[in-house]
């Protein structure tokens, strides 16, 4: 049989095609000619013999044949009209699904050499098909990896079966493509080694993925090495586990990973502890696929020891959405959990003293209860604090307190047994919990040694200081059924005990939790009130003693009831400070002094300077500047009408920030009065150095004037003190004649109490001002009385 190719050479020039590009197909006039010229060629030339003359019947007979073998040849020309422009049409379907296949074809000779190529062959050699007519593969071939065409050519060659080889071509543009090569022999040219036919795909991305998912477990795998992270499978419907090769760990060996075993196998390497609470948690995750973050358990090591992991589980599904598997990735955490454990440590019992902490006492304190509970005995809290410890801290310093702690808690744990607890809550603050008492005598017994160990002097520093204990004790059951309740009633008692017989021990009583209840319904009340708007202010003027006129007033919180009483701010002020209601009640009063001020000018008085309290804990808060200059910017007041009333005992705590914040005030124009001045123990030497505008005697002086010979000469120096430092002197609670008369004699320059006007409402403070106008020839001194 020819070869399809070789009858290219019997073709005209028009029906032959360049190679790579199929022929264009010839007309039905073109094959028409053709033939014409076929058949002129065969008839007989002149010199020929002509036949012999025929019959009429016979030459008719052959006539009538030579017409219906003309028309078979007719039909049979139509037949192979239709049948050539099917092969035609096919040929054309053939060449277009050859040249715009996604993958490249490529006819070869036996040496390599491209016959033909379809346009993806030439994309992505990047070169035209024309191009290509001639070249050798290889051209087109890394060098380095030729060999492998020449290896699959070989086998290709010796096998007769189809090859298929992975290479890259040459980079075109600076990159370098991936391409699989399969390669066979033509059909038609099985019988000897000829032409070869050869696919190439473009396999450049799945390589990227393969080198990067190859990256990635390299990547992984160094981090897992230095992360100590191991990995293994467990199937559950089989039970079997499989740990990777690439697993790092301590327990995990070549042996391990080569073989499978059983979940059960793998758990008996676990604590016993753990195991069955692991198993538990891998069924639950199998179940839903919901695990816990962690799952930490025990696992033995090669050095025999148990070292503590942490698991984590990741589900893996099939194809279906079931669940085939679950990848369990864990760690060890045996630094990790010893570091736990011992800031657990740090945490539960105190650094300094090494005694349970806060955190540490109600456990243990709670379990000693329950079992005196079940047991049916009795329980002791004892509530410790040192009297005058802060004094040492603050004459011998820290280090020095820190010493008498630790040697308080030393001769603590001497005072009591074994199986009593003793724990320390903080500052000079100590709780012992007495297991196993009989009555309240076994406990006064064990407050009565503490108390003799700690009455002690404390040798610190070479020095010898002493440090009396204040113990309050409460009983089980018959104070509380709680431990915190417990050391509520004994807190309480404490109190009580520094307050009545400092150095001793008092018994939490029934009057003692009634007063613990009051206290916390006025804390309630307090909060409710400050939510409520529920106080107000009263206004009490203050008179100049040589003029008469009223040179300002001061405003005094009141906390009004239901039933019509108050409660009085010397109650209830030291409870807002010790719930840091203080600082928003604080702010409260001086948004309404200032709206109050404003009403006044409103109404037609004159601008009345006003006097506000500060407690110590305000001053001494980080917001107190911000909420006084706050405060004066919406309110709209001129600042030096704004006077601020401090405690003897606030300012003079810390010198020097008292001497900052007052600065810092008056760089506001806020006035800074010192209040209740004259009873305690400050140095004048102190006062001197504050930035003052102002000094109020202490009522209690004021009273004393008529029956105390010490009174005038305590007041007499006050005057002169404040001449002496140019501030004026007021003089607080003047409430007769007598008084007021005693205080103008000896130079107070201002004075204010009852006499001169009792607290009032704004409303009547206005009224009482309008009718306190001086008539001429009165004395501008003489009160008139309370409003109408």
């Amino acid at each position: 049989m020819s070869d399809p190719h070789d009858l290219e050479a019997n073709k005209d020039p028009g029906e032959r095609g360049v190679a790579g590009i199929p022929p264009r197909a010839p007309s039905r006039e073109e094959i028409s000619a053709r033939l014409r010229r076929e058949a002129e060629a065969r008839l007989p030339t002149p010199d020929e013999p002509a036949l012999p003359a025929l019959a009429p019947d016979e030459a008719e007979r052959l006539i009538h044949e030579l017409r219906v073998h003309q028309i078979e040849l007719e039909l049979q020309n139509e037949e192979l009209l239709r049948t050539q422009e099917a092969l035609e049409t096919a040929r054309s379907r053939y060449f277009d699904l050859y040249d715009l296949a996604p993958i490249g074809y490529l006819t070869l000779t036996e040496e390599g050499m491209i016959r033909e190529a379809n346009l993806a062959a030439a994309t992505l050699l990047a070169t035209t098909r024309v191009g290509l007519v001639g070249r050798p593969l290889t051209r087109f071939i890394l060098p380095e990896d030729q060999d492998i065409l020449y290896g699959c050519l070989h086998r290709l060659r010796s096998t007769r079966e189809p090859q298929t080889c992975e290479l890259r071509l040459r980079k075109t543009q600076g990159v370098s493509r991936w391409v699989r090569v399969d390669s066979a022999l033509e059909a038609h040219r099985m019988g000897n080694q000829g032409h070869w036919r050869a696919t190439l795909s473009d396999i450049t991305a799945s390589k990227e993925a393969e080198q990067h998912l190859v990256d990635a477990q390299v990547r992984l795998k160094r981090v897992a090495g230095m992360a100590d992270v191991g990995f293994l499978e467990w199937y559950p419907r089989t039970g079997t586990v499989l740990l990777q090769p690439a697993v790092h760990s301590s327990t995990s060996d070549a042996q391990d990973a080569a073989a499978p075993q059983t979940l059960d196998a793998w758990l008996a390497r676990l604590h016993p502890e753990d195991r069955e609470p692991v198993r538990t948690a891998f069924i639950h995750f199998a179940t839903d696929c919901e695990a816990s973050p962690e799952i930490h358990y025990r696992q033995h090591s090669e050095s025999g020891d148990y070292l503590w992991f942490a698991a984590y589980l990741e589900p893996i599904m099939d194809d279906r959405g079931l669940l085939d598997r679950v990848l369990i990735a864990h760690q060890d955490v045996s630094q990790r959990k010893e570091s736990e454990e011992r800031a657990l440590r740090l945490m539960q019992h105190d650094p300094l003293t090494g005694l349970p902490g806060r955190s540490l006492l109600t456990p243990m304190a709670a379990q000693m209860l329950a079992g005196a509970g079940r047991a049916g005995k009795r329980l002791a809290v004892l509530f410790v604090d040192l009297d005058q410890f802060k004094a040492i801290n603050d004459n011998y310093g820290h280090a020095v307190g820190d010493e008498v702690l630790r040697q308080t808690a030393e001769r603590l744990r001497a005072s009591f047994r074994a199986d009593d607890l003793v724990a320390r809550l903080g500052g000079d603050e100590f709780v012992i919990v007495l297991a196993n008492i009989r009555d309240e005598d076994d406990a006064a017994t064990a407050a009565g040694t503490a108390i003799a160990a700690l009455a002690r002097p404390y040798r610190v520093a070479e020095q010898e200081l002493t440090c009396l204990p204040s113990i309050g004790i409460s009983l089980y059951p018959d104070d509380a059924a709680t431990i915190d309740a417990l050391i509520k009633c004994a807190d309480l008692a404490m109190y009580h005990a520094k307050q009545v017989s400092p150095g001793q021990f008092q018994f939490a009583t029934a009057a003692l939790e009634r007063q613990s209840r009051a206290v916390a319904v006025l804390k309630d009340g307090l909060r409710e009130a400050m939510s409520h708007n529920g106080f107000r202010l009263l206004y009490q003027p203050a008179i100049d003693l040589r003029s008469g006129a009223v040179i300002g007033v001061e405003a005094l919180l009141r906390w009004p009831q239901a039933d019509g009483s108050e409660i009085a701010p010397l109650v209830f002020l030291p409870i807002a400070e010790s719930i840091g209601l203080i600082h928003d009640l604080g702010a409260w009063v001086l948004r309404e002094v200032l709206r109050q001020h404003r009403a006044w000018l409103a109404e037609g008085l004159p601008p009345i300077a006003v006097t506000v309290n500060v407690s110590a804990r305000q001053f001494r808060h980080q917001s107190f500047l911000q909420r006084i200059t706050d405060a004066l910017h919406d309110g709209g007041v001129d600042p030096a009408l704004v006077s601020l009333a401090l405690g003897e005992a606030t300012l003079l705590q810390d010198t020097s920030t008292s001497r900052r914040l007052l600065d810092k005030l008056h760089a506001l124009g806020v006035r800074v009065a010192l209040d209740d001045f004259g009873i305690g123990s400050s140095c004048l030497g102190e006062i001197e150095d504050l930035p003052l505008d102002a000094l109020e005697i202490n009522r209690t002086l004021v009273q004393g004037l008529d029956n105390g010979a010490r009174a005038p000469a305590i007041v007499e120096t006050i005057v002169r003190l404040g001449q002496a430092l140019q501030v004026k002197v007021t003089a607080i609670g003047i409430e007769t004649e007598a008084e007021l008369g005693a205080v103008r004699d000896l130079g107070c320059d201002r004075a204010q109490g009852f006499y001169l006007g009792k607290p009032m409402t704004g409303d009547e403070l206005a009224a009482w001002y309008r009718r306190r106008l001086p008539v001429p020839g009165s004395n501008p001194c003489l009160p008139l009385g309370p409003p109408s």
